[in-house]
């Protein structure tokens, strides 16, 4: 993509199941299943979000990377730079209230930001000297994806991804992950519709405190038969912003390419793995 820290992928795949199976199983799907993924934390969350939905945060494995993030967390505001927060979010920090305190909330007050005023409402990322706004950045992601924002401009509409309203069926969630070394959490919602045909379902990360400023991932769905089977075509696009990228030129740009395609394709044979098992 044209954007110094934009990047774009597509993938597809078959899963052998019937249409509606496969669209509930990809909204249900766990990646912190597979230890290979490097999620380590991953819950679901309904509307109202509350901060018991959030205490997970304390259950942390005590591997390196998670303490890492918990050495920058506990060092704020000096660390900043290596986190990615609001100037409100590195002075939030009370001292005594510890890690798993701190980041409850921050997540708890993101998701509720984004569940009243979606992208337009959300505090920016302030701490990698620039101020970034993820409606921004997703504004940004989509004019150059412009065939993915015409596929799917009936799902876009009806979510606050560009300033909407969201009528369709929403799945909150939150994650922790590893970023090279430093532990990072990240909060996204899956939107899904039915189409003439097919299905379509947008996953929207619209908070991460490393790694990358927003993803998106886009699936078109058809059903197809193979053999007497009914299974499912998935095409899959994804869209990221991140500072990383920007630093990236020539052969180290395509390098990030091919390691990004490398852990898509990592994803999505997981996701086939856990699927050949469910019912």
């Amino acid at each position: 993509m044209s954007g110094a820290r934009d990047l774009a992928l597509e993938s597809c795949y078959v899963v052998r199941k019937p249409l509606q199976k496969t669209a509930d199983f990809q909204r249900q799907w766990n990646a912190a299943r597979h230890p290979e993924l490097k999620v380590y934390l991953h819950a679901d969350f309904p509307l109202p979000p509350n901060v018991a939905q959030f205490q997970q945060v304390g259950n942390a494995p005590a591997n390196a990377s998670v303490k890492a993030l918990m050495a920058a967390t506990e060092k704020l505001p000096a660390s900043s730079a290596e986190l990615q927060l609001s100037n409100a979010d590195t002075k939030a920090l009370k001292p005594g209230s510890g890690f798993a305190a701190y980041w409850s909330n921050l997540l708890l007050h993101r998701a509720e930001t984004y569940a009243a005023g979606g992208f337009a409402a959300l505090p920016p990322y302030e701490t990698k000297g620039e101020t970034v706004r993820n409606g921004d950045e997703i504004a940004r992601l989509l004019k150059e994806a412009g065939k993915v924002k015409t596929q799917f401009s009936a799902l876009l509409d009806g979510t606050p991804l560009l300033g909407g309203k969201a009528t369709f069926p929403a799945s909150f969630y939150w994650e922790m992950f590893d970023v090279e070394g430093l532990a990072a959490f990240n909060l996204g919602v899956l939107y899904g519709r039915s189409t003439p045909g097919g299905y379509q379902s947008v996953d929207a990360q619209y908070y991460a405190s490393g790694g990358y400023y927003t993803f998106l991932t886009f699936c078109q769905m058809w059903p197809v038969t193979i053999g007497s089977q009914e299974c499912t075509l998935v095409w899959r696009g994804d869209l990221i912003s991140s500072p990383g990228l920007a630093q990236l030129h020539g052969v180290e740009r395509m390098g990030s390419s091919t390691a990004m395609m490398r852990e898509t394709q990592r994803n999505i044979k997981c996701l086939l793995d856990d699927a050949s098992k469910s019912p």
